[in-house]
């Protein structure tokens, strides 16, 4: 990106933020070649992140897919926090001849009309009807219950560090292995780093070493998986 796109993009982030208010975070990714990251945020405590943050896991994957090139943005699609809060994130694709430089993101955190609309529905109906239609069916009539609503599966996940963001990839790949990691054949282990390639893992800088110490193989063999990924998906 360059420093003019940058510095624009970066007042925006500035704008956004102030107009639409704290429940909603916005984040500048700068796209670089050797390590993407956040360039600019504001409203960061939502996810807890600040610039030089890593970018998220469902990002890698626009990345690594190339939906850059035929869409300009996608919208509305649900992110996680390592707390359980759900996130409505939008992301815009930032590209320069065609060249995706960077990613414009909007979260919007809900969380607050959640529990305003629990509390107008406590004011117009008997705690007994609210709790039997609105909260758990084993919820006691009188216990104070938190909001319950119905999201869809989260398609990402925020890490404020560039270790945890893998660790997150990781953990999502490998959690229906049956086996011990150290235990896996050639086979599995090759089928694990050609998924961690989809899911875009090799974008990250250090991601061949932690996967080399997570699946106790050598160096030549992730490299080689990876180059047998890279021949599969052409």
């Amino acid at each position: 990106m360059t420093e003019q796109l940058l510095s624009q993009y970066t007042g925006l982030v500035d704008f956004l933020g102030r107009v639409l208010g704290p429940d909603y975070e916005i984040i500048l990714h700068e796209i670089l070649p050797e390590q993407s990251r956040v360039a600019a945020i504001a409203n960061g405590g939502i996810s807890g992140r600040d610039v030089g943050a890593p970018i998220t896991d469902a990002a890698l994957r626009m990345i690594i897919q190339k939906q850059y090139e035929s869409k300009n943005y996608i919208i509305n699609y649900t992110g996680q926090l390592s707390s359980g809060k759900t996130l409505r994130s939008s992301t815009m694709f930032i590209k320069d001849g065609g060249k995706l430089v960077g990613l414009l993101c909007i979260n919007f955190d809900d969380s607050r009309f959640h529990e305003l609309s629990d509390n107008i529905l406590r004011l117009v109906h008997p705690d007994d009807f609210v709790h039997h239609h609105y909260f758990p069916s084993d919820a006691p009539a009188k216990q104070p219950a938190a909001p319950q609503h119905a999201h869809a599966q989260p398609t990402e996940h925020f890490q404020s560090d560039m270790n945890g963001l893998m660790e997150d990839l990781f953990a999502t790949v490998t959690k229906d292995t049956g086996v011990p990691l150290r235990r896996l054949t050639q086979a599995e282990r090759a089928e694990i780093v050609a998924r961690l390639y989809e899911q875009g893992m090799f974008e990250l800088r250090g991601a061949v070493q932690f996967t080399v110490q997570k699946l106790g193989c050598s160096q030549a063999s992730v490299y080689r998986y990876i180059k047998n990924a890279k021949a599969a998906e052409e």
